[in-house]
């Protein structure tokens, strides 16, 4: 038995892996996963970093064992549904039937890949703003009678509000951003449905917009009757094979929310490493884009040539562009190899290109595949993005949020 925290524990049971789950009422539930994982030496690795490794490489979504009950979810600003899935894989963990109802987002190639995956969801094409108004308190607008009428009473409301403006790599309206007080949408969204429990996620540089969104969404929703907490996450932490930090936001009607206490019943022993999430993916399949890099140009090439012969792992200055040569900087990872045996840094929509991060593959002289990257991301092979073009693969992606983070914040919400 592999006994990760009080909380979680795993055991080998024939050709599965079982993970049990102890309940806040003491109820303990069992999920499993089939042992097919092969290109990963399992042996070396604890069962927990086993069991989610199976789970990563599975073509199909694992089953549930047993149904306590149902969560009915509604994913705002849901992007390609990394929130919603990790979501699904706690309510799986918990013995719980989850419901996508609703996603709502101005980004409809990554709903597309939402709706791939939640067929059940109603989805909504647009801005948040055609539905609620972020700013508004007390009576509702006609519009977001509808929308109450529909939904109020949801059991969880998740979202990702746009996270540019609060981003460090944005230095052009980094916490001065109109599109920050869509932060706001949140707390309106519960005062008009009511959900029981909220989670929402961020960048960490939230908390210093100029018009502190972030605080004045916390202060409404206790206005509103919600516990609320807030922390910083790391996906590393978490079992993710990548560094992410993210703001996450906790509320609830039911529970009293910890964020820290989440990410410390949900660490992992030890941070796991990229070929632990990628070591199985090592075949190109050339008719595919998911399994397929982006071509570097000729110089390019030539500089992941000479990381490997070298064997390096950052590119010294001297075969670095003038932009970085000619002047003191901190761009070490950009056009940097990655590291086989440690978490990857933050997967960003420049995955296909080796000068805006360390994308190099650590033992193909290559970059990384959009299907690596979804692994790293935390996304299983039973997610389909769909047979599109690789730059939106980049975009949805990069853009998602790692499903770990999903699976803690709705472990510490509904356990």
């Amino acid at each position: 038995m592999d006994l990760v925290t009080q909380v979680e524990n795993y055991d080998h049971d024939g050709g599965e892996l079982l993970r049990r789950v102890k309940c806040r009422d003491g109820t303990i539930v069992e999920s499993r996963v089939k042992c097919v994982r092969d290109g990963v030496d399992k042996a070396a690795l604890p069962l927990h970093a086993q069991y989610d490794g199976e789970w990563l490489s599975s073509v199909v979504s694992p089953a549930r064992t047993q149904t306590r009950g149902t969560v009915s979810v509604i994913d705002v600003f849901a992007g390609c549904g990394g929130l919603t899935l990790g979501v699904a894989e706690a309510c799986r963990a918990l013995g719980l039937a989850m419901e996508p109802a609703l996603a709502v987002d101005i980004d409809e190639e990554a709903l597309n890949v939402y709706e791939r995956n939640f067929p059940e969801a109603t989805v909504e094409v647009g801005p948040v703003e055609a539905l609620v108004d972020p700013g508004r308190h007390g009576r509702a607008l006609k519009v977001e009678r509808r929308l109450a009428e529909a939904y109020s009473g949801i059991d969880l409301l998740i979202g990702g509000p746009p996270c540019q403006g609060h981003s460090n790599l944005n230095n052009h309206t980094r916490w001065a951003d109109p599109k920050n007080e869509l932060y706001m949408a949140m707390a309106r969204f519960c005062e008009l449905l009511r959900p029981k429990h909220v989670i929402i996620e961020n960048v960490p540089g939230v908390e210093k917009d100029y018009g502190q969104v972030a605080q004045r969404t916390w202060a409404r929703l206790k206005e509103l009757g919600y516990e609320v907490n807030s922390g910083v996450l790391d996906s590393s932490v978490l079992g993710t094979a990548q560094v992410r930090r993210r703001s996450v936001t906790l509320a609830s009607r039911l529970v009293k929310p910890n964020v820290m206490n989440a990410q410390a019943e949900m660490a992992v022993t030890s941070p796991r490493s990229l070929l632990w999430a990628i070591g199985d993916l090592a075949v190109i399949d050339d008719s595919d884009p998911f399994d397929t890099p982006s071509t570097p140009n000729k110089l390019n090439q030539s500089r992941i040539n000479y990381l490997f012969d070298s064997r390096l792992y950052n590119l010294p200055n001297s075969m670095r562009p003038d932009c970085h040569r000619l002047k003191v900087h901190s761009y070490t990872p950009m056009y940097g190899r990655l590291y086989p045996d440690r978490p990857a840094p933050t997967i960003t929509t420049g995955f296909g290109s080796m000068g805006r991060g360390r994308f190099v593959h650590p033992t193909e002289r290559r970059l990384l595949t959009p299907h690596e990257a979804a692994r790293i991301q935390g996304f299983p092979d039973f997610f389909s993005f769909g047979n599109v073009a690789r730059g939106l693969l980049h975009k949805v992606i990069g853009n998602a949020v790692p499903p770990k983070l999903g699976y803690a914040a709705g472990m510490e919400l509904l356990r």
